[in-house]
């Protein structure tokens, strides 16, 4: 079974990769649009639960995580918006 930060590395790894996103996306993103994508993300993970499907819930939990971190970066970096 893989760990949370294992899934993390992988989806931020595909995403920069094979969609092209940022590597460092808290340099590119508002906290607006971080905050948007936290309510989907969040709204995701509410569906994979409802299915009962753990293997999505534990990516979604990983989206979720990445997007935590992203806009901790901000925030070490005194960017309130």
């Amino acid at each position: 079974m893989k760990t949370l930060a294992m899934i993390k590395m992988e989806k931020n790894f595909v995403a920069h990769i094979e969609k092209g996103y940022p590597r460092q996306p808290y340099k590119v993103f508002s906290c607006h649009e971080l905050l948007r994508r936290l309510s989907e993300e969040w709204f995701e993970l509410k569906e994979a639960l409802k299915n009962k499907n753990c293997e999505e819930a534990m990516k979604e939990c990983a989206d979720l995580s990445n997007i935590v971190d992203y806009i901790f970066e901000k925030l070490s970096n005194g960017e309130i918006e």
